[in-house]
């Protein structure tokens, strides 16, 4: 179960004069109950490509299958798509719109035709999920809210439409230490619940913290995916997408160059400085 791109393509204003491809023949899927991080420098594409993989985009080109079946870049297969995949977009609190908490959490569901105790028990279960009460928030203008308060509020209403598939385009910019843990416990939750999260960053912290695979979006295509510990090694590709690696993993690169026995991955500094400690007390030995 999952979501496929498979030769994907997408371009601006096609036809005209100020015409521009972003995505070509790219080739990325998400699946079902994994955290899939995309990372890229800052206007390659990511947040086209996300929109193309939720429908709000048509792909110029490629097909697009969902749980297997192909859903290609008709107007029934957005339709299958925007029901299927949530999305929570950059600087995400402008998705808050409605006079209460509870009110714009409902829109969506409400839209889909649920209605009376079952909409309520949803919007309640949605707030809940992302930490508001829904007796000190469900009557409050979303308006008078904190930021990270109102980013809630609109994760709230992604979730209340019960998504097999989540896709965010760095919801934890700009939040504090709270907010960010909070954020993360909420994808573990839904990840162990089955559903399949794309996250849309550029910190790796929370790659390591969160990310089960990554992909790493350059000249219009996926140049890199695969699982956490083989992507975050593989230095030379990294470093012709304009990312810089994870500090403690070029620390152990340039001691390895330096003639230390040390392994290419530690999930933390802590854990590389054990790793170190321990290469150096074998090199005096």
């Amino acid at each position: 179960m999952g979501i496929a791109l498979t030769g994907v393509g997408f371009t601006y204003l096609p036809g005209t004069p100020m015409a521009r491809e972003v995505l070509a023949s790219l080739d990325i899927d998400l699946n079902s109950g994994e955290i899939l991080c995309l990372m890229g420098r800052t206007g390659v594409g990511k947040s086209t490509l996300i929109n193309v993989m939720c429908g709000l985009l048509r792909a110029t080109g490629g097909e697009i299958a969902l749980d297997g079946e192909n859903v290609g870049s008709s107007r029934e297969g957005g339709r299958a798509l925007r029901e299927a995949v949530g999305i929570l977009m950059q600087s995400s609190e402008k998705q808050v719109f409605a006079e209460t908490v509870q009110r714009d959490v409902a829109f969506g569901p409400r839209n889909r035709g649920l209605k009376g105790d079952g909409l309520r028990r949803r919007v309640f279960e949605a707030m809940l999920a992302v930490g508001l009460e829904p007796e000190a928030f469900a009557s409050r203008s979303p308006f008078s809210l904190s930021e990270g308060e109102m980013r809630r509020v609109a994760l709230a209403g992604v979730l209340a439409l019960r998504p097999r598939y989540l896709l965010l385009d760095e919801p934890s910019s700009g939040l504090d230490l709270p907010g960010r843990e909070l954020l993360h416990r909420v994808l573990n939750d839904l990840r162990s619940d089955g559903v399949g999260i794309l996250l849309v960053t550029h910190d790796w912290d929370e790659v390591e913290a969160l990310a089960d695979r990554i992909a790493v979006l350059s000249d219009k295509h996926i140049v890199l995916q695969g699982e956490k510990e083989k992507v975050i090694t593989a230095l030379a590709e990294l470093e012709r997408t304009g990312l810089r690696p994870p500090p403690v993993i070029s620390v152990l690169a340039e001691l390895r160059d330096r003639g230390l026995e040390l392994p290419p991955y530690a999930s933390s500094p802590a854990a590389a400085a054990a790793l170190i400690a321990e290469a150096m007390g074998r090199s005096r030995g």
